[in-house]
């Protein structure tokens, strides 16, 4: 029938009802019971190709409606069968009943119009159609053996979740056994992030790259990094530490040239002529 594509499990008319009963004897359940009922959307693939033919006809859907109590669920609706079904002895009184009920009947068969299709057009375009692309960044971190780095590929903010990350040194992928992958991380606003850790051993000339296939990207976006050699490293050094002493001697010149410049004013006086 095809896969699931999008699971709406969408839970509107979730309700909690707590009953507190008198107090209980050892053979009694406790006394406070959880009453709840969930409603929830499943829309599956039809199998059809998106191409230059009509557009696809909808998802099939199936709605489901389940009723809980004390953390079991006890009966359920299932479209599929078109009919309340009892999930456990307790929910076989409730089955019977509103399926002797034409109009309790009909009204969860046409929920899968009016409850499952309905929402499916208001939230597609933000939960089907949204995508953000994701922030990515190689961050090299130290590592204790001098000829061995760990290369950590970050990639944040991105929706959806389905991502592909791939490591290459020199164009030719990494072995999969140098590189470690976080779980998937929810960052609360609709958007994950993950890591992807690479053991390195980089040698001058490498070239190691970060490649993130998503489905916000036309095609996979690629991150470089190259490992600085020794001889690099000390000349930058170097000149960050010229330049700091050339900073320290040439900040009291500076001082010394602008407190001479505020000397006093002479001010010249008017001269008068005295005639003979």
């Amino acid at each position: 029938m095809g896969s699931v594509v999008l699971q709406g499990t969408a839970m509107m008319g979730m309700f909690v009802l707590v009953f507190c009963l008198r107090p209980a004897r050892a053979d009694e359940p406790p006394e406070h019971f959880v009453y709840q009922s969930t409603s929830e959307c499943y829309f599956r693939a039809n199998g059809s190709q998106a191409g230059s033919g009509p557009p696809p006809p909808p998802p099939q859907v199936r709605f489901l409606d389940r009723y809980v109590y004390g953390r079991q669920e006890f009966v359920r609706f299932d479209s599929d069968r078109g009919e309340f079904e009892a999930v456990t002895p307790l929910g076989e009184p409730d089955a019977q009943l509103w399926n002797s009920q034409k109009d309790i009947l009909e009204n969860r068969r046409r929920a899968v119009d009016f409850f499952c299709q309905h929402n499916y057009a208001i939230y597609q375009p933000f939960a089907r159609q949204r995508k953000v692309q994701p922030l990515v960044e190689i961050t090299p971190s130290e590592s204790s053996s001098a000829h061995q780095a760990l290369l950590i590929c970050n990639v944040d903010s991105f929706f959806p979740s389905k991502i592909n990350i791939t490591w290459f040194r020199n164009g030719k992928e990494e072995e999969e056994s140098r590189v470690f992958t976080t779980d998937l991380i929810r960052n609360g606003d609709w958007t994950f992030q993950m890591a992807v850790l690479l053991e390195a051993q980089p040698e001058r000339g490498d070239v190691y790259a970060c490649q993130v296939e998503h489905a916000s990207f036309p095609e996979p976006v690629s991150v470089q990094w190259e490992p600085q050699s020794d001889s690099a490293r000390n000349k930058m050094w170097t000149g960050v530490a010229g330049f700091v002493l050339g900073l320290v001697f040439f900040a009291p010149g500076l001082i010394l040239y602008l407190k001479k410049k505020k000397g006093p004013v002479i001010i010249p006086q008017p001269s008068v002529a005295l005639m003979d």
